[in-house]
């Protein structure tokens, strides 16, 4: 029998390579005519690439007795074929309620970590997601008002998931079902249109398949353009963002004079590059207008979803994740001390002025972190900066803002709220890499000295 949907199968599994021989493969099979013809032709081919096949269903118990018919169908199959078969019974409505979730997304984070208990370390996941899925999937993406990414629809490969109908049409499916007798159910729910997605399956692509009938393919070659366009444009981006990067103090940080001398297309897809490589996966378009735009202007913050920022200052951008920071105000010790705050050991020594100037002699540098111990009271505080915090640094000039010393000294925006100093009120005593003030040094008529150091917590 000349099967053309089984050879179109084979040839993306063997075009994509999405197994070699010996491999394990759990295959997600609901009992639908998608999973039911992905399971016959994996188990066609069995034998051949020595594959061991493990069958994973998931009654989501939504749907009563409809869904205990279709866990005997996939069992029954299995039994027949000698092919092992686990089911996992969820309260997906319950569970959904106790999470917050709908419980269309709730039932997939089970699905899928269910397919990875099986998974083991090394086995795949196949899952029986078609060209219809994929052109529904890219029609969604469109109402929503996606950019191109949103046209590429569902991946053949993502990480150890292998989709091998996914250049095969519903209707394929069903073909490929009727000439092997492969024997499948039909979810009551699919027919209904209380879901965008079934809104689309059985409204939109109807319409458009009337217009062209092959409508689907035609998505496919869209699909496919967009890919080699996305692909085009990202190797520009890496390339500027190479020529712009650039690092200070182990900061990395992007230079906006070479960022913006490219496309502004390509600039879009360097910042969707760099909001990645940073690990914030969740932004939107808007914040790459923005972040664009401070780009262009050698000026701008930009706050991002999970607690990410980017930030242009003096020509120069950084993306970064805020840390959340514990509060630092401490009493300063009359003791010798040690602290662990923000991943920051502060080291306080306290010394006579005889054992200090024997010390010091050695080690010129302890004079920069010695404050005259006798100087110090109840009021004065180890903390991080505020806003009115004034600095008058030991034989330089005038008094200025610790905001100000901070900006002229080039400190990042997200390093200056974690550079510890020792104050009374506003006024600043010592800071960490600037030292002690006109006011708190040393002097001859010293009698005890207070040693602060500060070092990073290495995990």
């Amino acid at each position: 029998m000349n099967d053309r949907v089984s050879d179109m199968i084979r040839q993306t599994v063997i075009d994509n390579e999405m197994f070699v021989c010996g491999e394990r493969i759990v295959v997600g099979v609901s009992g639908g005519a998608d999973s039911m013809c992905l399971l016959h032709f994996l188990v066609s081919v069995k034998e051949e690439f020595h594959l061991e096949i493990i069958v994973a269903h998931i009654n989501h118990n939504l749907r009563g007795e409809e869904a205990y018919r279709d866990q005997k169908v996939v069992e029954q199959f299995c039994q027949e074929r000698n092919i092992r078969c686990e089911v996992l019974s969820a309260d997906v409505h319950r569970l959904a309620q106790e999470s917050g979730e709908s419980c269309e997304t709730c039932g997939r984070r089970i699905r899928y970590h269910f397919f990875e208990q099986l998974c083991g370390d090394s086995g795949k996941i196949a899952t029986a997601h078609t060209l219809s899925d994929s052109v529904e999937t890219v029609l969604f993406h469109m109402a929503r008002g996606a950019g191109l990414q949103g046209l590429l629809g569902i991946p053949k490969i993502r990480n150890n998931i292998i989709r091998p109908l996914i250049n095969i049409t519903r209707v394929e499916v069903e073909q490929y079902c009727h000439n092997h007798a492969v024997a499948y159910v039909t979810d009551s729910t699919n027919l209904e249109n209380d879901y965008n997605r079934n809104k689309i399956r059985n409204l939109v692509t109807p319409v458009m398949k009337e217009i062209n009938p092959s409508f689907e393919t035609a998505v496919k070659r869209l699909s496919e353009t967009a890919q080699q366009y996305l692909l085009l444009v990202g190797e520009l981006a890496e390339q500027i963002i190479h020529k712009s990067r650039i690092k200070q103090n182990n900061i990395t940080m992007y230079q906006c004079c070479v960022l913006k001398g490219c496309h502004e297309t390509v600039l879009k897809q360097a910042m969707i590059a760099l909001l990645q490589e940073a690990g914030c996966h969740t932004y939107e378009e808007k914040h790459i207008f923005l972040m664009v735009k401070a780009v262009c202007e050698n000026s701008g913050g930009v706050d991002l979803p999970q607690n990410f920022c980017a930030v242009v200052r003096q020509g120069m951008l950084r993306v970064y994740q805020k840390q959340k920071r514990q509060e630092m105000m401490l009493v300063f010790p009359k003791t010798n001390s040690e602290f662990i705050i923000n991943q920051q050991k502060i080291i306080v020594k306290i010394m006579t002025k005889e054992e200090f100037d024997k010390n010091v002699s050695v080690h010129k540098l302890l004079l920069k972190n010695a404050l005259d111990c006798d100087i110090i009271h109840s009021e004065i505080f180890i903390r991080t900066r505020r806003s009115a915090d004034r600095f008058r640094q030991s034989n330089r000039g005038r008094e200025k803002s610790v905001k100000k010393l901070f900006s002229e000294a080039k400190i990042p925006l997200e390093r200056r709220n974690d550079i510890v100093l020792v104050a009374d009120g506003n006024e600043v005593l010592w800071i960490d890499g600037f030292g002690v003030s006109a006011k708190a040094g040393v002097t001859s008529s010293t009698r005890n000295v207070a040693w602060i150091s500060v070092d990073t917590v290495r995990n």
